[in-house]
């Protein structure tokens, strides 16, 4: 790809999908598997007899076995955020059907292998890297409605976003979704699901209606409101990799209705007009879905005197309010000229519109949640000043709020997983980079930049949590950041189904 088409395609990319998995995390299975612990202490790789390899392959009848000297392992293993692209699996078990699952569940622990499962490898912090046998679902792809339903719609557990979409659009169908169509859609439904609907519709996991997953003992279980309850509850919201490889999920969907979708600009008071479009959209309608992106400019940018811009995109469902109302006092503010503004269009055509192309590149996120009511003119100004003291990169960067309410928050925090309920925005800031181009100094420097000013906005404005589908693995009290009160339910459901930790990574939920 063209460096200049990859510096536009950014523009700030991990904005409402994200990543499929939170698997294994090589660090963490090191310790809990003897097997691998001797490998990592010798320098060695992970290394099973060759008849170890042709057993996998024989039991993985749906799919195939690869290894590091097939044609495509390379470009199959790549992590999106290519900060963790060094670490290669020693095979990788592409499995067609929830056996292959099984088999490979039955093959890593015979063989004390660590492990990853993949799908569309989007995890921010690398947990779908494995230096033992990366389990890649792509191969379990498909969306299908349930027969006899009234809208139900079932997805397979490697399914990548573009194919639900697909399938969503030849269904006259819905769901809250997101942008990226490259992201796996496993790992954006058990953290929760992010996307312009979610006001409306509320978040993607409570559209979750039921599960299946392998779990650690080789079990294929169903899990849904009566059968295995507490795992159904735990799989809306408390993130993937926890608990098992789910190998199907089935989902409420809502008719696909038109929409007027928006990308919108300005260019000048920026720190005044950032106030009132997080102070005003708070009281949108429902229907209404926004994200607002502040982007701090490249050293190349720089160079060419780009300056910072305000921009928000989103659309619109059918309203008693038209966008102008919704805008309030910063309409007449919009810069005309790059803005776009398309009214009343399919809803699919709308979603060309807004869907983002991305690629892999070097990156970390933060993220937190706010109540507008706290976000006061003193934490605006910081928030400018700290984007004016950015030591830039050879990428641009930029802090971000998605808009939440709406439906989200008429959910109680322990009703699911999922325990971001009751706040308005949800923040995040980036760090971007790119290798060899940008010196290990300068990507200290941007990563401690990011650190306080993630530190000093919070403090602030009074934020709390952080999204579980941004993890973030420079996250202190990750735990309680991510699942709050429902922590200690969390850890009693994965004693159920994992008490010895099978399914571990640097952030994985413990037993209790």
């Amino acid at each position: 790809m063209d460096r200049l088409m990859a510096l536009a395609l950014h523009s700030s990319r991990r904005n409402f999908l994200v990543g499929a998995g939170r698997f294994a995390g090589a660090a963490a299975a090191v310790r809990l598997m003897p097997g691998a612990a001797f490998a990592a202490e010798a320098g060695g790789a992970y290394c099973p007899p060759p008849s170890a390899w042709t057993d996998l392959a024989k039991a993985v009848k749906g799919g195939a076995v690869l290894r590091p000297e097939d044609p495509f392992f390379a470009d199959i293993c790549r992590p999106n955020n290519l900060r963790y692209g060094a670490t290669l699996p020693a095979g990788i078990a592409r499995c067609g059907t929830p056996q292959d699952v099984q088999a490979c569940i039955k093959w890593v622990k015979e063989q004390a292998m660590p492990f990853a499962v993949r799908s569309g490898g989007h995890n921010y912090a690398g947990f779908s890297t494995t230096p033992g046998l990366l389990i890649d679902m792509t191969l379990m792809a498909g969306a299908e409605p349930v027969t006899g339903s009234d809208g139900l719609v079932r997805v397979l557990g490697g399914t990548l976003n573009s194919y639900v979409y697909k399938q969503m659009e030849r269904l006259g169908r819905t769901i809250t979704h997101g942008r990226c169509d490259s992201v796996g859609a496993a790992g954006f439904l058990l953290g929760g699901g992010i996307g312009f609907n979610m006001r409306k519709f509320g978040m993607a996991s409570d559209l979750l209606r039921g599960t299946e997953l392998v779990t650690a003992d080789g079990s294929h279980l169903k899990a849904d409101a009566t059968t295995e309850s507490a795992l159904y509850w735990a799989c809306r919201g408390g993130a993937g990799g926890n608990f098992g490889i789910n190998t199907s999920f089935t989902l409420e969907t809502r008719p696909a209705e038109p929409v007027t979708v928006f990308n919108l600009v300005w260019t000048k008071d920026l720190p005044k007009v950032l106030k009132l479009l997080l102070t005003e959209l708070a009281a949108a309608p429902d229907e209404f879905g926004s994200k607002i992106n502040v982007t701090i400019p490249s050293w190349q940018e720089r160079c060419a005197n780009v300056p910072l811009k305000l921009s928000i995109l989103g659309q619109l469902h059918k309203s008693s309010m038209t966008l102008k109302e919704i805008f309030k006092s910063t309409w007449e503010l919009i810069d005309k000229d790059q803005s776009q503004i398309k009214e009343n269009v399919p809803y699919w055509t709308g979603q060309d519109f807004l869907t983002e192309t991305t690629f892999p590149y070097y990156y970390q996120e933060k993220s937190s949640f706010m109540k507008a009511a706290d976000i006061g003119d003193e934490a605006i100004a910081a928030m400018f000043d700290w984007a004016a003291r950015m030591p830039a990169t050879s990428m641009p960067v930029a802090f971000k709020f998605f808009q939440v309410g709406g439906a989200i928050n008429r959910v109680g925090p322990t009703e699911t997983a999922y325990v971001h309920r009751g706040y308005d925005w949800l923040f995040s800031v980036e760090a971007n980079w790119w290798r060899p181009t940008d010196s290990a100094l300068l990507i200290e420097q941007a990563l401690e930049w990011q650190q306080r000013f993630y530190d000093d906005v919070n403090r602030r404005t009074k934020a709390q949590g952080a999204f579980q589908n941004f993890p973030d693995p420079s996250l202190a009290d990750w735990q309680r950041a991510y699942y709050g009160e429902n922590l200690a339910r969390l850890a009693q459901v994965k004693k159920a189904v994992d008490p010895t930790m099978l399914f571990t990574f640097a952030q994985a939920i413990r037993p209790a």
